[in-house]
């Protein structure tokens, strides 16, 4: 029996460890490939979640063999290198801990006080012409970017060609394509402005895949070579601030962001500028049957059309399969 239990335990802890790492491979392919989370963060992460399962692990193996293999209890004790390392993982693993504890609950005092005080929270943003929002907020512009060669590759469109703007004076940190169900049809690129600035444009083909997106009117003042748009400056408690400016030219939605706050810094006309240099986009899909127009409820809310009761078979293709759309 008490073989049995040993080997159990054992039997326990190689398999936590095995669903451990393999989640945590999972864990981080999702963040870095899918979220662009910058990688150094995101193993940081990774390893003070998976500290705990995978101590817990060695303990079951540990026991689990002195049970199976009738080891003697008093058995040689470690050497001194060997307690060093294992002082040293030991300290590593409760600051990893304490550090993702005390950030989950800085998030969530954050995310609760902004709630509690949301009228307060509206006309102070308002007065000041920024948001005041959590440093978790402000995690979705930090891309991580690849070669701008291997994102565009694969494109399903054509990005714009920033040859003859200001972007070209910019150095290139590279960029990072993105899919909408298999077609890849979204590319963010990065540049860093001589003063330091990051600045990432982001650009979506909506002809490539299909997809539409609206926005009330109401919500864009500001006008991009006559275009409406809509400039969002976000900033943190830690003065980390994202300046957002997007709109829509026909069937491509871009977003134009800068890592400052352009409340604060005179960096706002500089933005626009940069914005209106763009040239016109050549959609993926110029032959594309124009989408029915969208119907708004009292609220300002898009009302969603009821599905024909038959689809044909072309149709039907193209809802299983973006690149079997009528266009190609």
């Amino acid at each position: 029996m008490k073989k049995a239990i040993g080997f159990l335990l054992w039997l326990a802890g190689h398999v936590v460890n095995v669903l451990t790492l393999a989640g945590a491979c999972v864990y981080l392919w999702g963040v870095v490939a899918w979220m662009h989370a910058p990688l150094a963060g995101a193993l940081g992460v990774t390893a003070a979640m998976a500290l705990l399962p995978l101590a817990l692990a060695w303990v079951c193996r540990t026991i689990g063999k002195r049970l199976w293999k009738n080891l003697p209890a008093g058995a040689p004790s470690p050497s001194r290198a060997r307690r060093w390392l294992l002082a040293g993982a030991g300290i590593v693993f409760v600051g990893a801990c304490g550090s993702l504890v005390r950030t989950g609950l800085v998030e969530h005092q954050c995310s609760v006080e902004r709630s509690r005080t949301w009228a307060t929270h509206e006309a102070d943003t308002r007065r000041n012409g920024f948001e005041r929002v959590c440093p978790g907020d402000l995690a979705r512009f930090d891309i991580s970017f690849k070669s701008l060669a291997s994102s565009t590759r694969k494109l399903a469109f054509t990005p714009v060609d920033l040859t003859h703007t200001p972007f070209a004076r910019f150095e290139s940190l590279g960029g990072r394509a993105e899919s909408v169900g298999d077609v890849p049809s979204r590319l963010y690129r990065g540049f860093r402005m001589p003063d330091g600035h990051r600045v990432t444009l982001f650009e979506h083909d909506m002809s490539a895949d299909g997809s539409r997106s609206w926005r009330n009117p109401r919500d864009e003042p500001e006008r991009i070579n006559g275009l409406p748009a809509r400039l969002v400056v976000l900033e943190d408690n830690t003065g980390t601030a994202v300046s957002l400016l997007s709109w829509f030219e026909g069937r491509r939605g871009y977003q134009l962001w800068i890592d400052a706050n352009v409340a604060r810094v005179p960096l706002r006309g500089q933005l626009f500028a940069l914005a209106a240099s763009l040239p016109h986009a050549v959609p993926a899909c110029p032959n594309e049957p124009p989408p029915a127009p969208l119907r708004f409820d009292a609220d300002g809310n898009p009302v969603d059309e009821p599905m024909p009761e038959m689809l044909t078979r072309t149709q039907a293709d193209a809802l299983a399969d973006g690149s079997k759309r009528p266009c190609r």
